[in-house]
């Protein structure tokens, strides 16, 4: 499956390790100002998106170019993930994308939970951590034994989990908005297993080790 690599603007982002992270075959595109950080990492964007209120619009830019408005409903991310959907890509990476304004990163993790329950998958990867959403759905976390993890409901009031190969782990367990218990949990399996009734923002640290592999 071919990727969508979305790039934001985020202004609290190390760039140095995305390069390893982007294949040869994704699909680059920036929302806004990101391609500011896509140059700083050395990546050719295919596409740029975004009102551009982060940064000018680039003079001589190396791909096409789509200019919106300031106002509108749609971040410029979400823009880019629902031109992503439309050109067919079912699989999303997005970087630069926390940090910086609170309000931006959680609209951030809104539109994993967008993707997720439009059966794409998506992650947001940063120099220590990643984020996904999942729902109605199980996730193989390989690679990041000892890295540090938590699950919570997102948009919705609750929602069930199942949970091998963590410090804190079993099956069927509820889990409500309003009560953290998802919290400070620890990855101990080499392939630990997440399953998710509802909706559900999972959180887990890099391993050190580097062998994650992002979707």
């Amino acid at each position: 499956m071919r990727r969508c690599v979305i790039i934001g603007a985020s202004p609290e982002t190390d760039t140095v390790q995305w390069a390893s992270w982007v294949r040869k075959d994704d699909f680059i595109m920036c929302a806004d100002g990101g391609y500011v950080l896509a140059q700083q990492a050395g990546l050719t964007p295919q596409l740029i998106i975004g009102d551009f209120d982060s940064a000018a619009v680039p003079a001589a830019p190396p791909c096409e170019v789509i200019r919106l408005p300031v106002k509108k409903d749609d971040t410029d991310t979400m823009y880019c993930i629902k031109e992503g959907m439309r050109r067919g890509f079912r699989s999303f990476l997005l970087l630069g994308m926390t940090g910086g304004r609170p309000d931006h990163t959680f609209a951030n993790f809104a539109a994993l939970t967008y993707l997720s329950q439009r059966k794409c998958q998506g992650i947001i990867m940063d120099t220590e951590w990643c984020y996904c959403a999942l729902t109605d759905d199980k996730m193989i976390l390989k690679g990041c034994q000892n890295s540090r993890f938590a699950v919570f409901p997102f948009g919705c009031a609750g929602c069930r989990v199942s949970l091998s190969g963590f410090l804190y782990e079993g099956a069927n367990i509820d889990l409500s908005a309003d009560y953290p218990v998802g919290v400070s949990n620890t990855i101990l399996s080499d392939s630990a297993a997440v399953q998710v009734e509802g909706t559900a923002l999972l959180m887990f640290t890099q391993p050190s080790n580097g062998q994650f592999k992002s979707i």
